[in-house]
C-alpha cells in the first residue's frame, strides 16, 4: 500500500503547491482531476450540490467497483458533496483540509481494490452503508477503516505512541488535537460498538497497519 500512498500523497502535495493562494472550488477540482493523470491515480472525481449543507460545508465519500476494475474501467469514484457558492474562494488551510479528505477517501478505496484483487475480483458483499453498524462490521470495511484510523493517528502522534494506545482504544477514541478528535473513525467505532470483540479485532488490525505504513507518505 505504501506505493499507492506515495502516489496519492504526491498528487495532493502538487495540487496544494500549485494552488497556494486563493482558488475557486471548480478550479481546485479541475487541478485534482488533471493531477490524477499526471501521478497515475486512476479515479473519477464527482461533485454534487447538496443544498441541505451550509455554504462552507462539504463531505467526501468514495466507492470502489470490482466489476469495473475487472473490465479495466476506472474502478474508484470519489464524490464531493458541497453547497459552495460559485464566488467562494478556498484559502490555504481550506485547500489543505479538502485535500486531506480527498487523500483519505482515495487510499481507503484503494485498500478495497487490494482486497478485491486478492480474491480475484469476486464480490461477496454489497458494502451497503445502511444500517451503519452492519457497514462498520463488514470485514472489508473493518480492514480498510483500520488503515484509515492508522493514518489519522500518524498525523497526530508518533508510530510508537499510537501502538502503545492499542490496548486502550476507548481512551484513544476520546483524545483530541485542538477541537478535533485524533481519529474520528475510531471515535465512530467506539461510539457504535463500545469495547467488544469487534473493536478489539479492529485494534489488532490498526496495530498491523501502524507497523506497515510509511508515515512519510501520509498527506499532512
Amino acid at each position: 500500500m505504501n506505493t499507492v500512498l506515495e502516489h496519492v500523497n504526491q498528487l495532493c502535495k502538487h495540487v496544494r503547491d500549485t494552488n497556494c493562494q486563493s482558488v475557486s472550488f471548480k478550479k481546485l477540482v479541475r487541478s485534482i482531476r488533471s493531477s490524477c493523470k499526471d501521478y497515475g491515480v486512476d479515479l473519477k472525481i464527482i461533485t454534487k450540490k447538496d443544498r441541505s449543507l451550509e455554504t462552507n460545508q462539504f463531505y467526501v465519500n468514495g466507492y470502489y467497483d470490482a466489476e469495473d476494475d475487472f473490465n479495466q474501467d476506472t474502478p474508484i469514484e470519489i464524490f464531493v458533496y458541497h453547497n459552495f457558492l460559485d464566488t467562494e474562494l478556498f484559502l490555504t488551510d481550506q485547500i489543505t483540509d479538502f485535500l486531506i479528505q480527498i487523500y483519505d477517501a482515495t487510499v481507503h478505496e484503494y485498500r478495497h481494490q487490494r482486497q478485491s484483487e486478492a480474491r480475484k475480483y469476486e464480490t461477496y458483499s454489497t458494502h451497503s452503508q445502511t444500517p451503519f453498524d452492519d457497514y462498520l462490521a463488514d470485514p472489508d470495511e473493518l480492514d480498510a477503516y483500520a488503515m484509515s484510523i492508522a493514518i489519522e493517528l500518524l498525523r497526530a502522534m508518533s508510530k510508537e505512541r499510537a501502538k502503545r494506545y492499542m490496548g486502550r482504544i476507548t481512551i484513544l477514541a476520546k483524545m483530541r488535537q485542538g477541537s478535533n478528535y485524533v481519529s474520528p473513525n475510531l471515535k465512530a467505532y467506539i461510539d457504535y460498538f463500545g469495547l467488544n470483540y469487534l473493536t478489539k479485532r479492529l485494534a489488532k488490525k490498526v496495530y498491523k497497519h501502524l507497523d506497515s505504513l510509511d508515515k512519510g507518505q501520509i498527506f499532512m
